[in-house]
């Protein structure tokens, strides 16, 4: 039990009483409000350390991502529950679809986030490795400029336009010239 629930318990006058709360007050207000300055200063320089970490992984060029990092973490509710991971039976999830979460996992904002960043691809200097994903693969489903399978299909497809609007489409490099558009139809 506290010291206010003990004053309460005493037998004494209700003046007297509040004269005794009001003399705690005094005295543990101005150690309540420093405890409560310096865990603010210590979480913010908690939090700007995982910020610059989170530049030097590869997000130094984006400083909006940065900010809004530091705000939500910052936030006076970020450490509070915000979130239900439910388990893979909940959501009907199996074969490559599962997650491997065999139950229910709670998550605040600031943990989710941290989460997040823990599970970004990283290359062996614990760097992003984003731009190298994109990158592995050289096919990208496109032909290449100037060969005659690319020159084949546009013939192709060039007949086929012809067909279906009844004429014959000439196109030049100016696209936006503002010319007539044919809408499908009889005319």
């Amino acid at each position: 039990m506290g010291i206010l629930e003990e004053i309460d318990k005493l037998e004494l006058a209700d003046d007297v009483k509040e004269q005794l709360r009001q003399e705690h007050s005094r005295e543990v207000d101005p150690l309540k409000s420093e405890r409560d300055s310096l865990k603010a200063k210590d979480r913010k320089s908690s939090v700007e350390d995982e910020v610059k970490a989170l530049g030097s992984i590869g997000f130094s060029d984006a400083p909006g991502l940065l900010k809004f990092y530091r705000r939500a973490l910052l936030s006076p509710d970020a450490e509070l529950p915000g979130a239900v991971l439910m388990s893979d039976a909940e959501l009907h999830l199996s074969g490559d679809e599962a997650t491997g979460a065999t139950g229910r996992e709670e998550y605040s904002v600031a943990s989710a986030l941290r989460k997040f960043v823990e599970l970004l691809p990283r290359n062996q200097e614990g760097k992003l490795e984003l731009s190298d994903m994109a990158l592995s693969t050289e096919e990208h489903g496109r032909p290449e400029e100037g060969g005659e399978e690319g020159k084949e299909s546009s013939e192709d497809h060039r007949k086929n336009l012809a067909k279906i609007t009844g004429r014959t489409v000439t196109r030049t490099r100016k696209r936006y010239g503002g010319g007539v558009v044919a809408a499908g139809g009889d005319q």
